[in-house]
């Protein structure tokens, strides 16, 4: 049981850290051009996302999400969530970290794809545009019998692999509750 709010406690303190953390200055250039159709014409395959951990702790595999959240006028957000698996392809290329690589799942990448052809089909219609979309990687460490007092978190994103990966939290201190 312990374990278990420790796990939870840290899950929560990573889903609240993208609310506190700024964005690099490199990542902010790197979407400056993203808007609606760019998300429409994203190849679900080419997702990936990459987490380190200092000191260094495994993910737990079934806990890693991707979220998408898109904001349209007048209207409330609308939530998707997707499945992560581990990973195909190099990682960031950060000699300081050891990053875990993980891409959509079969029902990640079906979803996904869906929630693509909704935003054309609306678009297509003269619906509402879409005003904003939010991503973040949720997941839950592994930290074991013996949690560190604080744990480093480092996220990169890649959303097509001629634009490579962006930094989306950097080395991020997070208290361990024990």
């Amino acid at each position: 049981m312990n374990t278990i709010r420790r796990q939870l406690l840290v899950l929560g303190a990573c889903l609240g850290l993208a609310a506190c953390a700024s964005i690099p200055l490199g990542t902010l250039w790197k979407l400056r051009g993203f808007d609606e159709q760019t998300l429409e014409r994203l190849e679900p395959t080419d997702l990936r996302a990459a987490v380190a951990l200092k000191p260094e702790a495994d993910v737990l595999p079934d806990s890693v999400r991707l979220a998408l959240e898109l904001q349209r006028r007048d209207r409330p957000p609308e939530r998707h969530a997707f499945g992560l698996e581990p990973g195909t392809g190099p990682g960031p290329l950060d000699r300081r970290l050891r990053y875990s690589v993980w891409q959509l799942d079969q029902a990640g990448l079906k979803a996904l794809a869906s929630v693509q052809r909704t935003m054309r089909a609306a678009r297509a219609a003269d619906e509402d545009a879409y005003t904003g979309a939010t991503f973040s990687v949720n997941f839950r460490p592994d930290l074991g019998d013996a949690p560190p007092a604080a744990l480093q978190v480092s996220v990169q994103l890649m959303l097509a692999p001629e634009d490579g990966w962006m930094l989306l939290i950097d080395e991020a201190n997070i208290p361990v509750s024990r």
